[in-house]
């Protein structure tokens, strides 16, 4: 059995996504997150998931992704401990290592996997009702507690395609986000990592909750739906670690890794998107749920199969836009989530 959730950004006015968290809750969804992300039209999150809190009954609610520098760990603690408690225990924590906005607030992702580590045992202590005091060589604090009661059990999860940090997700978190891998060699992969971790913590791979994180978008022309999560797809790879490469590539065309390092270190996104020589129909297929929906079915089962039992999608209704998301959650829910 597959449960899903809805991941978007809060771009749109705050009283269309808060129809929408409760258009998801009516169709079955059991997730409903927003990217913790500013600068290019974002309500702030904190703020956009109270209003969903509001509005909605038992979804459960939560950034994904939010990062320990432009929201220091102490703070999301509160924050996330606040939500809980407005939402009537329905609150959780997505952490990656983020990225949007850190050019326009002067941040440096420096240290990421350092950073999230430090990030996860001063939040789940806090979360916890501990006092905590802790001097790391990112964060540090000093007998600092909450003070007001929340969930112990807050699900602390950290998304990621980095092999360190799919290992620290293993070891330490609740639960793995498994950013944009959408096949079964490159679930495979990413599953492992995060057993790996969880042996070095003293768990197993059960003790993970497993997630998928895919780019969505469902349409009867195949080629149509391909094309709205294209540009999505295409960003994500170049912002995949090279060492990556190797990996999610393999059984494609070699000339990809070549094509790809050049447009990263050009930082060209135009390039990258128009040239069809390499990142073909199939590449971006094989990073996202897009097709019709006897295709997204498909995607799906095979997901299900490697072993992970939760899939949210990052639904695209067309290029490079972040409206809309209704005509691809409800269609999703109906032609695909019905039937599997």
């Amino acid at each position: 059995m597959v449960d899903f959730g809805v991941g978007l950004a809060p771009v749109e006015p705050l009283k269309k996504v808060t129809w929408l968290a409760r258009k998801a809750e009516e169709l079955g969804y059991n997730y409903f997150v927003h990217a913790d992300q500013r600068f290019n039209g974002e309500r702030d999150v904190f703020v956009t998931l109270t209003a969903d809190a509001l509005n909605t009954e038992k979804i459960l609610l939560g950034p994904c992704v939010s990062d320990p520098y432009s929201r220091i760990p102490g703070m999301l603690a509160t924050a996330i401990g606040s939500l809980d408690e407005v939402s009537g225990g329905r609150a959780l924590l997505t952490l990656g290592a983020g990225g949007v906005g850190f050019k326009q607030l002067n941040l440096e992702r420096e240290h990421p996997n350092t950073a999230l580590r430090e990030a996860l045992v001063i939040v789940k202590g806090l979360l916890r009702g501990e006092e905590v005091t802790f001097s790391g060589k990112m964060f540090k604090v000093t007998r600092a507690k909450m003070n007001f009661e929340c969930r112990k059990d807050i699900p602390v999860y950290i998304a990621s395609r980095s092999p360190m940090n799919l290992e620290l997700a293993g070891e330490l978190a609740d639960g793995c986000l498994l950013a944009t891998y959408a096949s079964p060699e490159q679930l495979e992969y990413a599953i492992a990592r995060v057993e790996r971790g969880a042996k070095k913590g003293g768990r197993s791979l059960g003790d993970v909750k497993l997630i998928a994180w895919v780019y969505t978008s469902v349409s009867d022309e195949s080629a149509k739906a391909i094309s709205n999560v294209r540009p999505f797809v295409t960003q994500a790879l170049i912002n995949t670690s090279p060492e990556m490469y190797s990996t999610i590539f393999k059984g494609l065309k070699q000339e990809i890794v070549p094509f790809l390092l050049k447009c990263r270190e050009a930082c060209d996104m135009k390039a990258a998107h128009e040239d069809r020589r390499y990142l073909t129909d199939e590449v971006i297929r094989r990073f996202s749920v897009a097709g019709t929906p006897e295709e997204c079915i498909e995607k799906v089962t095979e997901i299900a199969r490697v072993g992970v039992g939760t899939i949210w999608i990052r639904p695209f209704s067309a290029p490079y836009s972040e409206l809309e998301h209704e005509k691809v959650i409800v269609p999703f829910a109906k032609q695909v989530m019905s039937k599997v």
